[in-house]
């Protein structure tokens, strides 16, 4: 049985780190990855009238596209044979809800720099929020 692993990412350093990490780890991984880019539409709800909302929705769609695209040359380049979904919603919910959907075995995770204590007690980060509710194990990076 193959394993199922599941890589978020985004176009932030972090994302950029972990992408960088898995590629170098090749060989300890399955051909087969899964690549996964949130956009987060929740603040621009509060700022778009109703009217907009499914514009909004449409570019930001094209955009997570474009973005998810040229985040899997990389991996592609490497050998790997990613499978890419885009999702829009709360990026911390959203990959906690595709890990459960598709029964993934690890998830590997950028953690942005900068959170930690008082912060995450308080507001939590995504890392934080996916380490807690997830059954299967996390690989921090």
């Amino acid at each position: 049985m193959t394993q199922k692993i599941l890589v978020p990412v985004d176009e932030s350093t972090t994302a950029q780190q972990t992408i960088d990490a898995v590629i170098k780890n090749r060989e300890l991984l399955p051909q087969e990855i899964l690549l996964l880019h949130v956009v987060d539409v929740h603040l621009a709800h509060r700022l778009v009238p109703d009217i907009q909302k499914s514009m909004v929705h449409d570019a930001a769609k094209k955009s997570g596209r474009r973005i998810l695209e040229k985040l899997a040359e990389p991996f592609r380049a490497a050998g790997f044979e990613p499978q890419l979904r885009l999702e829009l919603g709360a990026p911390g919910e959203t990959i906690l809800k595709v890990a459960t959907e598709q029964d993934v075995d690890l998830v590997i995770l950028g953690r942005h720099p900068g959170g930690g204590g008082f912060r995450d007690i308080m507001f939590g980060s995504v890392a934080s929020q996916v380490v807690r509710a997830l059954k299967c194990p996390v690989l921090l990076i």
